[in-house]
């Protein structure tokens, strides 16, 4: 018979895990309806970026905030706040009958995003010791990735049989059901985990004060998570149309593979970590993702289609590995300014997403030329790999300790 305190970390993980990976279909979805929204309400590619940069901005702006407010209030709570709010969004976005609305929807699901990552690390902290802890992150980006990849053919294939609006209305309303059945899981689990408030001061000085600490996380986080999740989200689909003359049903493959490297990302990388710490397989992870633009930028137009399936992976795989920037976190700070520190890292990931379209949007409409378009993200791949060159102040546990820790608190 299963212990039930050993299940209890599976179940939580399992929750946050199916949120994460429902959020990030949504998050993903609104770039399947690009052509109907333009044909419905009679706008410009331009201004439908607003769109998801105005998602992006509002998420990054509220990451510090969302940090501090889980030191006052249950991360549990906050996770189902953030998920409601991004079901009720969802809702919006599919009934939405004016661009106006439209935006205002995806804000909405930007606040309710805001709210979702770090709380899922807070309350994954909780459950599991620093043995196991970057393979249970890598597992719940995973599931994000998932999530992501069910956004592309299948949702694809709904929209189209089933117009785009009743497709984001079902979405709403099972995030909106899923928020309900995991605030029931987290308030029959907490009692065996109540987390106590810290009414301590905000530990602003512990963070910033460590200048070097808290800018090696951040500067890695904006240049490895941030700009292919920018990428994909606007450009890659009329990059790969105009640049190599692909179909959409083709550009959306590539967009597959990225997520398909984004998917093995996480859980590799965090396995890496939990045995070899952070330092080296994110420095590695690193190289490659410069090597990966860089080869965009070098060859713009002369890539085979199996060498740019390739270079997707990597940028793919390099995005999901980002979750190493929390594991890093939570070993640089103590745990009272490890939500802080991950709030400053996640908002600067999420900035360079705002900026990398932003950039590339300003070279397309110079029309200097696909090569410029994607040197625009070279600067920002050069900073993730500054940022983890910067990581040697993290102190890796010993190899016995990390297996030590892996043996002793994963659950069985």
């Amino acid at each position: 018979m299963m212990n039930l305190n050993k299940a209890k970390p599976t179940l939580i993980l399992v929750t946050v895990a199916t949120i994460y990976g429902l959020i990030f279909m949504e998050r993903t979805a609104p770039g399947l309806v690009t052509g109907q929204l333009l044909t419905t309400f009679h706008i410009t590619v331009t201004t439908l970026s607003w769109m998801t940069m105005g998602q992006y901005l509002i998420y990054a702006l509220l990451q510090i905030p969302v940090a501090l407010g889980a030191r006052r209030f249950r991360p549990e709570r906050l996770l189902v706040i953030g998920t409601l709010a991004d079901g009720f969004g969802t809702l919006l976005f599919g009934s939405s009958h004016s661009f106006g609305l439209i935006i205002v929807s995806r804000v909405m699901v930007g606040l309710g995003d805001a709210l979702i990552w770090l709380n899922i690390v807070a309350v994954l902290g909780r459950w599991f010791s620093f043995g196991v802890f970057g393979r249970v992150l890598g597992l719940t980006a995973m599931a994000g990735n998932l999530g992501a990849l069910i956004a592309t053919v299948p949702l694809a294939v709904w929209i189209d049989r089933a117009g785009w609006r009743l497709p984001f209305i079902v979405m709403g309303a099972v995030l909106i059901t899923l928020a309900m059945v995991s605030f029931m899981i987290f308030t029959k689990l907490s009692p065996a985990q109540e987390l106590v408030v810290s009414d301590r001061p905000v530990p602003w000085g512990d963070v910033f004060g460590r200048t070097r600490q808290i800018a090696s996380i951040a500067v890695t986080h904006f240049g490895i998570m941030g700009p292919f999740l920018g990428f994909i989200s606007i450009f890659a689909v009329p990059y790969l149309r105009q640049t190599y003359h692909y179909s959409e049903v083709s550009a959306g493959a590539f967009l597959a593979l990225g997520l398909v490297g984004s998917l093995a990302g996480g859980p590799i990388a965090g396995l890496l970590s939990d045995f070899y710490g952070v330092r080296r397989p994110y420095r590695v992870i690193a190289v490659a993702n410069v090597l990966a633009w860089g080869l965009l930028i070098t060859w713009p137009h002369g890539l085979t289609p199996w060498l740019l399936g390739l270079v997707f992976v990597i940028l793919g795989f390099a995005t999901g590995s980002s979750v190493l920037t929390f594991a890093a976190a939570r070993q640089l700070f103590s745990p009272e300014g490890t939500g802080l520190a991950s709030g400053t890292a996640n908002t600067a990931g999420f900035l360079s997403a705002v900026l990398v379209p932003g950039a590339m949007g300003v070279i397309i409409a110079s029309h200097h030329g696909a090569r410029m378009e994607m040197l625009a993200v070279l600067p920002f791949a050069l900073c993730g790999l500054l940022g983890t060159l910067m990581l040697d102040s993290v102190r890796e546990p010993r190899r016995s300790a990390r297996r030590h820790a892996a043996q002793s608190s994963f659950p069985n």
